[in-house]
């Protein structure tokens, strides 16, 4: 009976499309989550009824064998992670390790004593020499050490973009092309020890199938996708485009009888940038969940990078955690949701939504940092730019071709700028926010060549006291330098 002073006791059953509903969160690129953010995370993903949580590490979990390994670049310690992991299994959700022991290795290679590790004359490719047992035996301990530390019964073991693997020094060794071979190899011992323990492997699919190589080594690489071992594991299947239902619907379905066996894994678009790319993030989203509900997939593992310096702040995520979690359960008005949730006016969140479109999103950052790099795409690659379709597939190469079409011609740029700043001048923003406000002022004083020192300056000491508030302070600088290596080129006058 519900009274001024009582409500009466009901009790609510939640029904789900997807049995595994998990966020994929990259430290490794130098964004360290403080304690209290990751908590902050936690909370939020609780609250939107998700109930996996994986810390992509690389070389920042405390091993104790090791203890040389992620020195200096804010690695957790093991108290942080025990607390994380508590945290989260109070809250109904799995904390799990996303590891990399086989490609992507690049922070552990290039420390002196594992270099003679690397399979390529510069250990910063990033790819293990399978072929040598030492080298192999090397992860093997890795892997261990992180398996007994971790409660989850999950343990993500890597293995994408292994594109080196077979032809560095093992083909030295060999002078025969063995990477499949080698691939499944390594990967048939790492899943052995994490089945040894009752726990079930994750791994990237994409070198399962070649799906991201060219055709002809596509075809050497399917052999891979054949072994048995694939058959204990959960494929994480990852495409972060923003192509057509078709294009995913025929992605899920490229593992034949182990598609039951998948997880879909679309992006939040937010690496190599200082703002996310909500039109490419929400495409991406909807035409990959779509599919995944109608074709029986198990779940899904949203996913967030920090390539190149992990510019973009965590609190521009929080309306693409939820957005993927009202496209993929919900009736996907993620925008209403986000204002119920948030308290936020809706004339903000217009505003978050059009600094994420592709033109600014994609853009500002080249500009803002006056680097030479879209001169030189739109150069070499110019006769190209008018050919480009909505997507090409190739992740990095939609993503250079997709500022390059914009940064061509700069008076048209400007007049974007121009019409963006108007549209946003007088809205009262956070602080985040703010600072991306700030960064578009700048963006058009840069292309109007009136941008000096002292912009900068200001920009950058906004930018720091933003990442110490969400992040660890060490990676910190990695973007600094970029911001002030920017006020330098405005002050020598070099644009």
């Amino acid at each position: 009976m519900q009274t001024k002073k009582r409500l009466p006791e009901v009790e609510i059953e939640d029904e789900f499309h997807f049995p595994l509903r998990g966020y994929h969160l990259d430290i490794a690129r130098g964004e360290v989550p403080n304690l209290d953010n990751f908590k902050k995370i936690l909370r939020w993903l609780f609250l939107l009824k998700y109930n996996y949580f994986g810390i992509y590490f690389e070389d920042l979990f405390p091993w104790q064998k090791y203890p040389q390994i992620g020195k200096l670049r804010g690695r957790l310690s093991r108290e942080e992670l025990e607390e994380i992991i508590s945290y989260g299994e109070n809250l109904g959700i799995e904390v799990f390790p996303s590891l990399e022991l086989c490609g992507h290795m690049e922070n552990i290679l290039s420390l002196p004593e594992f270099t003679r590790f690397s399979e390529w004359h510069r250990p910063q490719e990033g790819t293990i020499n399978v072929f040598d047992e030492e080298a192999r035996e090397f992860t093997y301990d890795l892997l261990r050490e992180v398996v007994e530390f971790f409660p989850s019964e999950h343990i993500h073991i890597g293995g994408d973009e292994t594109w080196a693997l077979g032809r560095g020094k093992s083909l030295d060794k060999t002078n025969t092309f063995k990477g499949p071979e080698l691939f499944e190899l390594h990967h048939r011992n790492l899943i052995n020890i994490v089945r040894d323990k009752g726990k079930t492997p994750i791994v990237w699919g994409d070198m399962l199938t070649g799906m991201y190589l060219r055709p002809d080594e596509r075809e050497k690489w399917k052999v891979v996708l054949e072994s048995e071992i694939w058959d204990d594991v959960i494929i994480a299947n990852w495409d972060y485009t923003n192509l057509s239902e078709k294009h995913f619907r025929e992605k899920i379905n490229l593992f034949g009888k182990r598609k039951e066996k998948q997880i879909v894994c679309p992006g939040f678009s937010n690496w190599g940038r200082f703002y996310p790319s909500f039109d490419i993030a929400i495409t991406n989203i909807t035409n990959f969940l779509k599919p995944a509900k109608e074709e029986g997939v198990k779940g899904f593992l949203v996913t967030s990078w920090g390539d190149d310096g992990a510019e973009a702040l965590y609190s521009f995520l929080d309306p693409l955690i939820l957005a993927n979690m009202e496209i993929a359960e919900g009736n996907g008005n993620w925008e209403e949701k986000w204002i119920a949730l948030s308290g936020e006016r809706h004339e903000v969140l217009e505003v978050r939504k059009l600094f994420g479109n592709d033109l600014f999103s994609m853009t500002i950052k080249h500009v803002f940092l006056g680097t030479p790099t879209f001169r030189y795409y739109s150069e070499i690659l110019k006769d190209n730019v008018h050919r480009r379709e909505k997507s090409t597939g190739d992740l990095w190469l939609d993503y250079y071709m997709g500022f390059i079409k914009n940064l061509k011609d700069t008076e048209a740029l400007l007049k974007e700028y121009e019409k963006m700043l108007e549209k946003v001048y007088n809205v009262t923003l956070p602080e985040d926010l703010e600072m991306i406000r700030d960064m578009l002022r700048i963006g058009i004083k840069r292309l109007r060549g009136e941008v000096n020192f002292s912009d900068f300056v200001e920009f950058g000491n906004r930018y720091a006291r933003l990442w110490l508030s969400e992040r660890k302070k060490e990676n910190l600088e990695v973007v600094i330098v970029k911001i002030y290596g920017a006020a330098g080129r405005a002050d020598l006058r070099i644009f």
